[in-house]
């Protein structure tokens, strides 16, 4: 399986899931790490950029990794195993308790979520503390900038 990854260019390779830790995201509570991709470049690029207050200011990478096929490493629940609440915007509690108790357990490589901008496609949150992180493989890293447009009111 392939997944994307938008990440300032001093991260771009990083699996520690410490960044994710440090604040906590959709998906982890804070001081648990995790790692966030998606499942096409299109869905990392529209992720990252309704965080982004402006044009970045340091140099941005955009990754194709390459992660092992064995279906039971992922764990995609049906949309009615997701909580209520889980697109939330702000983030709330619903889907960061739900998937630090899955971070916790350690029973998937990766869990496979909806995005919360567009749920039509799909985000890859990757435990770092599962064995299989070591089977991740980088593809390719590529520069990566926003089209100036998208920054336009």
């Amino acid at each position: 399986m392939r997944a994307w990854r938008v990440a300032k260019a001093k991260r771009a390779t990083d699996l520690s899931g410490r960044g994710a830790a440090i604040e906590g995201g959709r998906w982890n509570e804070q001081d648990i790490a995790a790692v966030y991709m998606g499942l096409s470049p299109g869905i990392c690029c529209l992720e990252t950029f309704v965080h982004a207050e402006g044009p970045p200011t340091m140099p941005m990478k955009i990754t194709c990794f390459e992660l092992p096929d064995d279906s039971d490493l992922y764990w995609e629940p049906a949309a009615g195993e997701l909580p209520q609440g889980w697109n939330a915007l702000p983030v709330d509690r619903p889907s960061m308790d739900f998937g630090s108790v899955w971070l916790r357990a350690v029973s998937h490589l990766g869990l496979i979520v909806p995005s919360a901008v567009l749920p039509l496609e799909r985000n890859l949150v990757v435990n770092p503390l599962h064995p299989a992180i070591s089977r991740i493989r980088i593809i390719d890293t590529y520069d990566f900038t926003y089209d100036p447009r998208m920054f336009k009111a």
